[in-house]
């Protein structure tokens, strides 16, 4: 088997770690790195030693791509995953069901490579605790879980190469990234997620984007504007599977067209893959989902990703965006458009977070502090004319930065933001004027509801747009969820003042 030099590498950094006497070894492996290949390397070599290896895959998807990749280098396996009739307890190598293995008692091994290793189950974990003579490696693009390196679990995290290395080497797409508008995150509860952080409450911020009407006429325009066409495909990812279908039927009413299709986990597997396959086929430009395809979905063709859900998360920020790194013989550049704010809170490219250590489950836990944090770091900038993201000076499209304007953050943890607009500025920037027309008309039937003055819309209209609604008629209409929620934000501010 012909392995890639940084696969080689990685290879290598692998068997000086064990041969220092680690036995519980973690792999960082970007996005697209191919360590469905390195795994079947390691399997194959342990194989021919008399060795049985375990590559336990936690999605069925991922166990379908696994056998896919292993029969096209010739691994001789076997498939432990329910009742799978491949299932051959004689063969060196096992392709595994992570649930299926738990539940087997009897079942074991000499090696075990896991996928997604940030995704920890306690029966697995119970194993790698008990277990001394077997030998673990963890495969994983954002080892930034909770306790990974915790006490009887993972003892060396291994980094040979950065997303930012395999894109200069050629290795994965360039992207470029552009903002577009979010929604307001203010009072959205959190919840712990299952990889130890807290994220926000999906269905409660799917409910949020709902009210927030003119948010996805913005998304399908955007798209529009950098399809080129509506010739690019695009995958999307939003809170909640309601959100995902009002995306779904906007996108086609806006357009036109059929040209978006949902998908979830709760479809048959027969539909699913009839979607996935319309989607490849270009039937189906955009498909929109909330979760599913966030990890174990891969379609190197797929140039766009619609980032509409917003996350405290960097494994699920990063594994989102690796989805379209992927290269491809017709794919240039890959497109990230995001309407989630997550490049803000962040203040980095997701391809420029490097892991440099394990969490060792005995501190405060924040999956940010397992990540590199220079000392100065640039800061990154949003292009008042095309609102691409950029670090320096000049954006590609020739905008050029205010003399005197900050380019490196203050510290290393503080992103000094140059030049971000403010919520008012946004408005006034990006809303038609229609959608202004709405907002004054909006304010206009609040204020006459209410007995406010004469002048309370206009002066209001001010506060939102940090203008004058010049040229804007003087008819009233009920405002929508967006406006009402803006107003009762004011009022509570106001309060809070007095």
């Amino acid at each position: 088997m012909e392995l890639r030099p940084h696969q080689v590498q990685a290879v290598d950094a692998l068997r000086r770690s064990l041969q220092a006497g680690n036995k519980r070894v973690i792999l960082s492996a970007p996005c697209s790195m191919g360590k469905t290949i390195i795994a079947a390397y390691i399997a194959m070599s342990a194989a021919a030693k008399g060795r049985t290896c375990a590559f336990f895959c936690d999605r069925l998807k991922l166990i379908d791509q696994t056998i896919e990749t292993f029969d096209r280098l010739g691994a001789d396996y076997s498939v432990l995953q329910a009742d799978d009739p491949r299932y051959n307890p004689n063969k060196k190598i096992q392709i595994v069901s992570t649930a299926t293995a738990i539940r087997r008692n009897h079942f074991h091994y000499d090696i075990a490579i896991i996928d997604e290793a940030h995704q920890m189950y306690k029966g697995l974990t119970d194993q790698m605790r008990s277990w001394d003579m077997v030998t673990y490696i963890g495969l994983t693009a954002t080892p930034y879980a909770r306790g990974l390196g915790a006490e009887g679990l993972y003892q060396d995290l291994i980094v040979t190469t950065t997303p930012r290395d395999l894109i200069d080497a050629g290795w994965l797409c360039p992207t470029d990234y552009y903002i577009g508008r979010s929604v307001d995150d203010s009072g959205i509860r959190l919840k712990r997620s299952a990889t130890g952080n807290s994220d926000y409450d999906p269905e409660e911020l799917g409910s949020r984007m709902l009210e927030d009407n003119t948010l996805s006429g913005d998304i399908v325009a955007n798209y529009v504007r950098h399809s080129h066409g509506l010739t690019k495909r695009a995958v999307c990812f939003a809170p909640s599977i309601a959100y995902s279908k009002n995306l779904v039927r906007r996108f086609n009413e806006e357009i036109g067209q059929e040209i978006a299709v949902h998908i979830d986990g709760y479809m048959d597997e027969e539909t699913r893959q009839l979607i996935y396959q319309d989607f490849r086929d270009g039937i189906y430009k955009i498909i929109v989902n909330s979760r599913l395809l966030n990890t174990g979905w891969d379609d190197s063709g797929v140039e766009i990703c619609i980032d509409c859900y917003k996350t405290k998360s960097l494994i699920t920020w990063i594994q989102r965006i690796g989805r379209i790194w992927r290269i491809h013989p017709d794919k240039e550049k890959a497109i990230v458009l995001d309407h989630a704010g997550n490049l803000q809170h962040f203040g980095c490219f997701p391809e420029d977070v490097v892991p440099e250590e394990l969490d060792s489950g005995d501190r405060n836990f924040e999956e940010r502090k397992q990540a590199k944090q220079e000392e100065r770091e640039p800061v990154m900038h949003t292009c008042p004319q095309c609102t691409g993201a950029f670090y320096g000076l000049k954006c590609k499209c020739g905008y050029e930065l205010p003399i005197h304007t900050k380019v490196i953050k203050d510290d290393g943890s503080k992103l000094v933001k140059a030049d971000t607009m403010t919520p008012a500025e946004n408005r006034r920037k990006t809303l038609t004027k229609e959608q202004k027309q709405l907002w004054y008309s909006g304010l206009l039937f609040y204020g006459n509801a209410h007995n406010y003055k004469k002048g309370w819309a206009y002066h209001k209209y001010i506060e939102a747009f940090s203008c004058a609604p010049n040229g804007l008629r003087q008819i009233m209409t009920e405002p929508t969820p967006e406006i009402s929620s803006w107003i009762k934000s004011q009022q509570i501010r106001w309060s809070k003042r007095r």
